[in-house]
């Protein structure tokens, strides 16, 4: 069974930028190791200071879109949000076919806007976080959704423990014996030393980072064919 990995390509929860230079690199040497390929859901903004390693990555692995500016979306800012990350990623010669939103969070004309925009495909809908989302009917896989293809965030505990790095080792090594299920995401800042995030949550999605995170993600991955969602879509398609 070939599962989708993904990668959240965004400020670090500190709010700097680390790990675009101390991660980055070094994760995908180890997908290069791994045979592994994977969908890098990426802040169009960061281009602007880190276009030579979004290049880099685009050559083996599928740039989707992350919003321009990875704040929350709301009615406002959405299709801005959309459009704007489009336009700036085709001005730096890439085709974006994916989007996710920041936080999993989204408004109620989310998939008009995506195809609008004219998106093929999305990753932003997840099943419950108390004070974010509340999607607890969507299908637990692959489906489409007004003409748009959705990839939800599946679960590893149903209905609030996504199946990300984040979750993986935060309850570290309960997690050891945790189902993998068709996508996983992570963030490189998950394998900074010494970050903290700010708040509960951000505490919360901080522990065991650096040294351990490396460790349970390779633990995880490891035996595991992966690879993109637009490769996933190339054939699977029709679904």
């Amino acid at each position: 069974m070939k599962r989708i990995m993904t990668v959240d390509l965004e400020p670090d929860v500190d709010g700097r930028f680390r790990s675009l230079t101390e991660s980055v690199p070094n994760l995908l040497n180890y997908f290069d190791d791994q045979k592994i390929k994977a969908t890098f859901f990426t802040v169009s903004s960061l281009l602007e200071k880190h276009e030579s390693l979004i290049k880099e990555i685009s050559k083996k692995h599928e740039i989707a879109s992350h919003s321009h500016t990875h704040s929350i979306l709301n009615p406002v800012n959405t299709s801005w949000e959309m459009r704007h990350s489009k336009e700036v990623f085709k001005k730096y010669g890439l085709d974006v076919k994916g989007f996710r939103a920041p936080k999993f969070i989204t408004t109620k004309n989310h998939f008009k806007l995506l195809k609008e925009h004219r998106y093929n495909y999305d990753s932003s809908l997840a099943r419950y976080f108390p004070g974010r989302y509340a999607n607890l009917g969507i299908p637990g896989k692959p489906f489409v959704k007004e003409e748009i293809i959705e990839f939800p965030s599946p679960n590893f505990l149903w209905p609030s423990v996504n199946a990300g790095l984040s979750y993986l080792k935060l309850l570290y090594p309960v997690s050891k014996v945790f189902p993998k299920p068709y996508m996983f995401y992570l963030h490189p800042w998950e394998f900074l030393e010494s970050i903290e995030g700010k708040g509960f949550v951000g505490k919360l999605l901080t522990r065991n980072s650096g040294r351990k995170a490396v460790e349970v993600f390779r633990n995880y991955v490891e035996g595991e064919n992966w690879i993109g969602c637009r490769e996933w879509i190339e054939e699977n398609k029709p679904f």
